[in-house]
């Protein structure tokens, strides 16, 4: 796990020796990406790579020989990690960086870029870019604690080189997670920088040894070993079911108002770049094709420093947002399930929201605190579910509008509130295994109605259940850390359906 402290930077030499360091860093990354690029372009353009792509890979034999034949490929252009260790261990030396950047930072930065263009060759990811004053380097790291970067904790500082850098610490008495965290034995160390309002910020960041503590306070929270929940993570609302409780809550609403700061910045710096640079752009506003030169005024670039604080603000603020929802469903259940909703999907269906919210590093999140609470997240098939569409009162799928948000059962006894629903068919899903021995998930109609009369009372109380004759105002999802008020059911003993029409 991460310890993340503030450097004290106090004299222009120690931030001249640090701009160095990362001036440095920046240009070994630049040669490697250039020799990554001239490698994956040499690798692709050997026959032999094309045969391998052609070989058949439905049996295990056949797979394997697959693999040997790709291998031999990589080998014979020298496509391996360690070859991109020699590589930058000769530009460094040539260049004279011996004295400021180590070896093992150098090996590390090589390690970078070699695994980035090992996902790019298989098509896992794009080309890795060179950076620039745009895309600058932001951390360099260590192999271990040895060398290099090192962290004193005697003199609460930092060690870079000959350079010594002090820490800024809080006062461990009033922090006990901090306190408890730099007992841990240091791996290594990474050093980063941010922009902070126009200043550049230096942190360290220790990677420590062993589980990550956790406060008192949080274990006197959390639940009891075996427990288990469902998950249904949209959009903008997160729906958590256990045996006995259910709840639909707002997901991070406290982002909305960064959000809208970020885009009113980001229209005005628009307008600010097509005035710069109006020559760039056809008659009809787009941007005209082919390679063009960028000019930026001074406001230009005061716009951008205050978009990039916001960014950074809004980060933070979601960071925190989604360790506070993580740490409250942990306080209800130590395992969870969820239907492994694809995050590709929502992001083409729900691109901005997606990209404000971040579910899928909320459920990373998820994922890491219930496996330290004893735990674990268990992603299920939704392809095989299909949560959305299941009735498990008469054991039938039906697909639903995307407006539709409530689910309503074919036995005629009511309808539930439709996220809800699908939380509740992902906690109570069994294991099956086929005949090829491979586990997976199905629906239990028994399973699922004897779950189902556990947990209706508490949901027709929080007016997620609608009894069959009854009505209720519209449901809308509570703030993760509030209690609402209880949502009115109006029945058909008070008020007739009808008188609604």
């Amino acid at each position: 796990y991460v310890v993340e402290l503030p450097l004290e930077i106090s004299t222009p030499e120690a931030r001249r020796q640090l701009l160095a360091l990362f001036s440095a860093g920046t240009r070994l990354t630049n040669v490697m990406v250039q020799h990554g690029r001239d490698v994956v372009a040499a690798v692709r353009a050997d026959p032999a790579w094309a045969a391998a792509r052609k070989l058949p890979n439905k049996t295990l034999p056949q797979r394997k020989a697959r693999q040997a034949a790709f291998a031999a490929v990589r080998r014979s252009h020298d496509f391996s990690e360690y070859a991109f260790h020699a590589v930058v261990a000769r530009h460094k030396n040539s260049a004279g960086f011996k004295g400021r950047v180590g070896s093992n930072v150098a090996q590390k930065i090589a390690s970078r870029i070699f695994k980035a263009f090992d996902e790019h060759l298989f098509g896992s990811r794009g080309l890795p870019r060179f950076k620039s004053r745009r895309r600058p380097l932001h951390s360099l790291e260590e192999k271990n604690h040895a060398t290099g970067i090192r962290w004193d904790a005697a003199r609460c500082e930092v060690r870079v080189q000959d350079l010594r850098l002090p820490v800024r610490l809080p006062d461990l008495g009033k922090d006990e997670w901090l306190a408890s965290a730099l007992q841990d034995k240091t791996k290594y160390c990474r050093l980063l920088w941010r922009q902070v309002r126009g200043t550049r910020r230096y942190y360290v960041q220790l990677v420590q040894e062993g589980l990550v503590p956790v406060k008192a306070s949080v274990l006197a929270r959390r639940a009891p070993a075996g427990s288990l929940g469902g998950l249904d993570v949209g959009p903008s609302t997160v729906a958590w079911v256990t045996d006995t409780a259910a709840e639909l809550v707002s997901f991070c609403e406290e982002l909305n108002t960064p959000w809208q700061a970020i885009r009113r910045l980001q229209r005005h710096l628009d307008r600010q770049r097509r005035a710069n640079n109006p020559e760039n752009y056809n008659a009809d506003g787009t941007v005209k094709k082919g390679r063009k030169v960028w000019q930026s005024s001074r406001r230009q670039r005061a716009t951008e420093a205050r978009l990039r604080h916001l960014q950074g603000q809004l980060a933070r603020k979601r960071a925190n947002a989604h360790g506070v929802l993580a740490n409250s469903l942990l306080t209800q259940a130590c395992g969870w399930r969820d239907d492994g909703v694809s995050i590709k999907a929502l992001q083409r269906n729900f691109g901005r929201s997606v990209g404000m919210r971040a579910p899928g590093m909320f459920l990373t999140l998820v994922h890491r605190k219930a496996e330290r609470a004893g735990g674990a997240r268990i992603r299920q098939d939704a392809r095989v579910l299909k949560t959305s569409q299941y009735d498990h009162s008469t054991h039938t799928f039906a697909k639903k509008a995307l407006s539709e948000r409530w689910h309503v059962f074919g036995d005629g006894r009511g309808r539930v509130q439709r996220d809800i629903y699908s939380a509740f068919l992902a906690r109570n899903a069994v294991e099956v295994v086929d005949a090829d021995g491979v586990l997976g998930w199905a629906h239990d109609p028994v399973v699922l109605e004897a779950a189902w009369q556990r947990i209706a009372p508490a949901l027709e109380a929080k007016g997620y259940f609608i009894r069959e004759g009854c009505r209720i105002a519209p449901v809308r999802a509570r703030k993760a850390a509030s209690s609402d008020k209880v949502h009115t059911l109006v029945c058909a003993g008070l008020a007739p359906v009808e008188s609604f029409a």
